[in-house]
């Protein structure tokens, strides 16, 4: 229900805007506007998610290298409870699915920090927390 109210009032919203550009400008830079507009959002969502997947790529190599198991699959969210003095210090939340012994088990590691030097991600240590699947 409230999904439903929240798309009802942006169409309202994009009802109106539209209504008042209509009556500056004509259909063919409304519809250029619309369209710049749209580059410009799928460009930044892709960027975004190109940035995430080398925080995953990162995570997945060092995990491997320090504990020896494969990740299958992996969530990484930032925390944004903590501070950092620089703009390329971060601390991540790491949920992950490990085989161990033959065994699927959940992981997580919380509040991992990761500095970003040019492309590459540096870890300090990683504390897990396990349990069976």
């Amino acid at each position: 229900m409230q999904i439903i109210l929240f798309v009802l009032v942006i169409i309202i919203l994009l009802a109106i805007i539209y209504q008042k550009l209509r009556k500056r400008y004509s259909l063919k830079t409304i519809l250029g506007g619309t369209i710049v507009l749209i580059i410009l959002i799928s460009i930044s969502i892709y960027i975004s998610s190109i940035s995430e997947g080398g925080i995953k790529k990162a995570f997945i190599q060092k995990y491997k290298k320090e504990f020896g198991y494969k990740i299958s699959k992996l969530t990484a969210t930032m925390a944004t409870n903590n501070e950092t003095r620089y703009s390329n210090e971060y601390y991540y939340k790491f949920v992950y699915i490990v085989n161990k012994n033959k065994k699927e088990y959940v992981c997580e590691a919380n509040n991992v920090f990761v500095q970003l030097i040019e492309d590459e991600y540096v870890f300090k240590t990683i504390k897990e927390e396990c349990r069976e699947k």
